[in-house]
């Protein structure tokens, strides 16, 4: 390694340079000055009419533009099926082998979780085979993510279940029967309230896609939809209980709070538990979490490969096996799958007059699933450096799910373990879902009928497994409350909503609780007082700096947030707060007792008694009132907006340190906020004059005012709490 050397400093060019600088520090003038000086020109602004025409033509261009010539039809068909794209270009000989790999890793897992979130929603079981088929292919040929896994999710899977349990005729020797009430006849079937929930969800997510209404999936922070994923994890457990330990004749609940009457019924009934269940789901939730825990880690450690055993398909077949030699059903009472179908779906319709009635749940389940699938696309585009397309996600999930619903199928989603899987068994192309799909295939086609004797409780145990890594996340509670206190309440009311009251509802309230805290950090935002930093322009907030100087006489406050009709009253109470603190300050009462040792008349001094030297800098020519020995300089660069109420804010602030006998500036107000004023006459009662580029000219103006009648600056640095 070579040493370090230092790299000598020409001293002519130091002085050129620090020269050029010197040259370029022009001195304090104010905002008008500074407008003339350099050239300001309002934004030409157009006619409100003019304006929404423009606008309305743009909007209509994104769709009326592709079919304007053959270029532009192209780009339109290359953007809407991206696989014209990318798979003249796949490189065979490079990505192959491992899309085959990885792909058919991935539909190893589809299999048993494509059963198992298939009874969750309620439905048969080969239903989850055709969900992990024909959706997950469509969107081969419209997603531009090369990684997404599609298919089965639990969240979604329960809020179909809830929806299919509300709307649709359960038969009694349903797979998850309950009780059949007097004319449940006339309702749906579960498939077909499934397939109608499908193409609700479809719409919404193609309305989102035309609109572009993407950008409110943002409104969905990471912690929100960790706390109602979390939330949601525990209604799929509590729902896999009964199975679990093979209890029947459990009263069905629903309702706000109907989570915690299953947990009781639940408790009271564990008596009841089948023996032969428990033993089984506890044999395959060991072999599940030993498997995965410790043996996968050491068999990609010993053999150097990222393929992990599929130990779901493990369980599932040495179960099948034990049951149909032990007669489990008939013997022991353990619930089976019973007869899977083989074959391929008939296309059917699905029934649109449903849509009405299951119109909410496809709103939470489209937002759910949109919110989940751009959070981790992205992420994975990120890492791997490839370009997504949100909108065009958008669209292609919509395709998935309207193309999906004239199959028996239900809401697909992104499966966050599957994708994971899938990128670390060495997945490189959307090619990779082909071999999933072919695998997943070939099991409904040919294999189907060998899982009939497949134990509900395996599948339950399953799920409760792939539940583990979202219930890890209440570990990171401590953390989180570390990190960000109002984060960490989102995430709690996400999650305590969802589990108390329902999944679609706490969805809800989980976004309005996020929303709510947004509108309270700006209704009440912090503020500071500022303080120039030693031998710079630079002035910082007292709290943060140690190394500042209070000129003396002069006060800077700052408000870290737009000044709104929401918060204008803490606008002016930390104004006030903030003369309170400068008034009880040692620069207050020396700036006091150095004018009057001056022998001047404080505080006020005549304009005419100026100095023809300082014509400039007081601007007699505009300021018509007296000259005040104490200024209080606003920053309003935390002021990103401003509206009516702001302005009035402003005023009342002004008159009323005015009052007290001390002049105010503005500093560093933006274009906008300038524009704002000027439309609302603020200038007819605040003189242009008392705004200023930037924080340097206010207090430079302020110190020129105060050297002409001889107020000194104080070096002392007093301490400023804020409140």
């Amino acid at each position: 390694m070579e040493p370090s050397r230092t790299i000598p400093v020409d001293e002519d060019e130091y002085e050129l340079l620090r020269s050029f600088y010197d040259r370029k520090r022009r001195s304090p003038i104010n905002q008008v000055e500074f407008d003339e000086k350099y050239g300001y020109q309002k934004r030409v602004k157009k006619d409100d009419v003019e304006k929404l025409k423009n606008r309305s033509k743009k909007a209509a261009s994104r769709y009326y533009e592709p079919f304007t010539s053959t270029a532009n039809f192209k780009t339109f068909i290359f953007n809407l099926l991206p696989i014209l794209e990318w798979l003249p270009r796949y490189e065979w000989r490079k990505c192959l082998t491992a899309d085959a790999i990885g792909g058919i890793t991935v539909g190893v897992l589809q299999v048993p979780q494509g059963i198992a979130y298939a009874v969750l929603s309620r439905q048969e079981p080969i239903v989850g085979l055709y969900t992990s088929i024909f959706p997950v292919l469509i969107y081969t040929f419209f997603g531009t993510s090369k990684h997404a896994s599609l298919g089965s999710f639990a969240v979604v899977a329960l809020m179909t279940g809830l929806t299919v349990e509300r709307e649709a005729y359960i038969p009694a020797d349903n797979i998850n029967g309950t009780m059949m009430l007097p004319g449940d006849e006339q309702l749906p079937s579960p498939i077909e309230v499934s397939c109608a929930l499908v193409l609700g969800v479809g719409i919404v997510q193609f309305l989102m896609g035309l609109f572009r209404l993407q950008f409110l999936t943002t409104y969905l922070s990471d912690q929100l939809v960790a706390g109602f994923t979390t939330g949601s994890a525990v209604h799929v457990l509590v729902s896999q209980f009964k199975e679990l330990f093979g209890m029947r004749g459990l009263t069905k609940h629903s309702g706000p709070g109907y989570l915690v009457k299953n947990v009781t019924d639940i408790i009271l009934n564990l008596p009841n538990a089948n023996p032969m269940c428990c033993a089984i789901s506890f044999a395959t939730i060991v072999i599940l979490h030993c498997g995965k825990e410790y043996l996968n880690p050491l068999v990609k450690k010993r053999l150097k490969s990222n393929v992990p055993i599929p130990w779901e398909l493990v369980v599932v077949i040495i179960s099948t096996i034990f049951v149909a030699l032990v007669n489990g059903n008939e013997e022991y009472g353990v619930k089976i799958v019973n007869k899977i179908p083989t074959g391929l779906p008939e296309l059917s319709l699905p029934q649109p007059q449903l849509i009405p009635r299951i119109l909410p749940d496809a709103i939470s389940i489209a937002v759910v699933v949109v919110a989940v699938h751009l959070s981790l696309s992205k992420m994975l585009a990120k890492k791997y450096q490839y370009d997504l397309d949100a909108g065009q996600e958008l669209f292609a999930l919509s395709f998935v799910a309207i193309g999906g619903s004239f199959f028996p199928t239900f809401p697909t989603s992104i499966g966050l373990g599957r994708t994971m899987v899938g990128v670390e068994s060495g997945v490189k192309t959307q090619v990779a879902t082909f071999f999933s799909c072919l695998f997943v295939l070939s099991i409904s086609l040919f294999f189907g009928r060998f899982l009939e004797t497949l134990p509900m409780c395996v599948l339950s145990a399953i799920i409760v497994v792939a539940l583990k890594s979202m219930l890890r996340k209440l570990g990171e509670l401590s953390g989180l409350w570390r990190l960000s206190k109002i984060d960490c309440y989102i995430w709690l009311v996400a999650f305590v909503a969802t589990v108390l009251i329902d999944v679609s509802e706490g969805l809800v309230i989980a976004i309005s609780f996020a929303l709510f805290t947004t509108i309270l950090r700006e209704q009440y935002p912090k503020w500071h007082l500022l303080a120039n930093l030693q031998d710079t322009d630079e002035f910082r907030d007292t709290q943060t700096y140690q190394q500042t100087t209070f000129y003396n006489g002069i006060c800077i406050f700052r408000f870290d947030a737009p000044l709104l009709f929401h918060n204008v009253e803490c606008f002016k109470k930390c104004a006030e707060k903030a003369f309170d603190e400068w008034r009880v300050s040692p620069e207050f009462c020396v700036n006091e007792q150095k004018a009057q040792a001056g022998g001047l008349r404080f505080p006020e001094i005549q304009m005419n008694r100026i100095a023809p030297v300082s014509i400039q800098v007081l601007h007699p020519e505009v300021h018509r009132q007296s000259v005040f020995s104490r200024h209080f300089v606003i920053d309003c660069s935390g002021f990103t907006c401003i509206d009516l109420m702001g302005v009035s804010a402003l005023k009342e602030v002004f008159s009323d340190l005015r009052k007290r006998r001390v002049q105010v500036y503005f500093a560093s107000a933006k274009v906008p906020v300038r524009e704002m004023l000027e439309k609302c006459d603020f200038y007819e009662h605040v003189s242009k004059e008392n705004f200023y580029p930037t924080l340097r000219d206010a207090t430079g103006i302020a110190r020129l005012r105060q050297s002409e009648f001889n107020f000194l600056d104080t070096t002392k640095v007093s301490e400023f709490d804020e409140l």
